[in-house]
């Protein structure tokens, strides 16, 4: 995948990114999107920024994907940086020292293998996406990402794009929570939540009412429905029945490195048209539409989200906002989201985190006093 960096227009006229000294929140724990499914061939060896690191990410001759630290612990060759896999064992560049699945030395060139392993992270599959396991303690996960029901995944891959830009997951998934945003920034009428909105651990699900202008179409009301996947990103599942088609929008927010994150783009797509074929065709008419609508639908969420990347690539954290009675469910967000950080965290100048004081009930304002 070719990642672009967020440039400002006329960015030489352009203030600078907000890019405070001391991150006033710091990674927070969780599932994050590295990639998709579709770039891990068997045999393909992959090097992506997480949390401040490279993790090196393989897939074996038997499909089985792992991920790794970078750093051979015979003499510190970057493992990413010329690595291969040979059947089930990733192998150093340098020396040839070969690994297998669990991380463990298993044969060298010299004669028998010291006692030696990889520094593994957790990396599973969902949804057509790459996630890996952060926790700032190391602690293996506490919780899996959710079954979603074969209809919500698509015809086909998730087709995707990426932008690295400065920013935090936490204001990249706030801005769902955040209503009073739709109409001034994208055109977008709020009309209400068309059920509660509901906290299941570490996930937060949203349905709501929306009115917006499509292409041909004009003005047109649907549901927008919305499930948070902790401070990883969102899923925003969208049912067009007078179009056939049915799609799930994915916006992703990975750390890279302190208060800078790559943000994953994806669509994939059902649609209902040519269920009236012969069975042996249906799939693959099916398919070869839905990824051409969502190939649309990509460019169109691009557009749409690339009206937010001045305001993350530029603000800062505010921690005692000032809302109004009109900017949602941040309040309920802000304290949710609390759960993803250590609760001892402070700033480096021995301030707590706003993130970690649940001060904000839902529909209360935070005053200054």
């Amino acid at each position: 995948m070719k990642i672009r960096s967020y440039t400002p227009p006329g960015s030489q006229n352009q203030p600078q990114e907000a890019s405070p000294a001391s991150p006033p929140l710091p990674y927070p724990d969780g599932w994050f999107c590295v990639g998709f499914s579709t770039e891990w061939l068997p045999g393909a060896v992959q090097t992506r920024p997480f949390m401040g690191e490279d993790l090196v990410i393989y897939r074996t001759r038997s499909g089985k994907l792992r991920a790794s630290r970078p750093y051979c612990p015979h003499l510190g060759a970057h493992l990413g940086a010329g690595g291969t896999v040979d059947g089930e064992h990733l192998v150093c560049p340098f020396h040839k020292f070969s690994f297998d699945v669990d991380g463990k030395c298993v044969r060298t060139p010299f004669g028998p293998p010291p006692k030696a392993s990889l520094s593994l992270v957790e990396i599973t599959e969902a949804y057509g996406i790459v996630w890996a396991w952060h926790h700032h303690n190391g602690d293996a996960p506490s919780w899996q990402l959710q079954d979603l029901d074969l209809d919500l995944t698509g015809d086909h891959a998730p087709v995707f794009r990426g932008t690295d830009m400065a920013g935090h997951p936490q204001d990249v998934c706030e801005n769902f929570f955040d209503y009073g945003h739709l109409q001034p920034l994208h055109g977008v009428e709020f009309l209400g939540e068309a059920s509660p909105s509901r906290e299941d651990g570490p996930f937060y699900h949203l349905e709501s009412k929306i009115n917006r202008r499509l292409p041909l179409l004009g003005d047109r009301q649907h549901l927008i429905s919305g499930n948070v996947i902790g401070l990883g990103g969102i899923s925003v599942i969208m049912d067009l029945a007078q179009l056939g088609v049915r799609s799930v929008n994915w916006v992703l927010a990975t750390p890279i490195t302190p208060w800078r994150v790559r943000v994953y783009l994806a669509v994939s797509s059902r649609v209902t048209w040519g269920r009236h074929l012969p069975a042996f065709l249906r799939s693959q008419a099916s398919s070869g539409a839905a990824r051409a609508v969502s190939s649309g639908m990509l460019v169109a969420l691009e557009q749409d989200v690339r009206r937010d990347f001045p305001i993350w690539h530029h603000k800062k954290y505010v921690e005692r906002p000032k809302l109004s009675r009109k900017d949602g469910l941040i309040g309920a967000y802000r304290k949710w989201a609390s759960k993803f950080y250590p609760p001892t965290s402070r700033g480096t100048a021995g301030t707590p985190l706003v993130a970690h004081r649940p001060s904000l009930p839902n529909g209360d304002l935070e005053r200054c006093k």
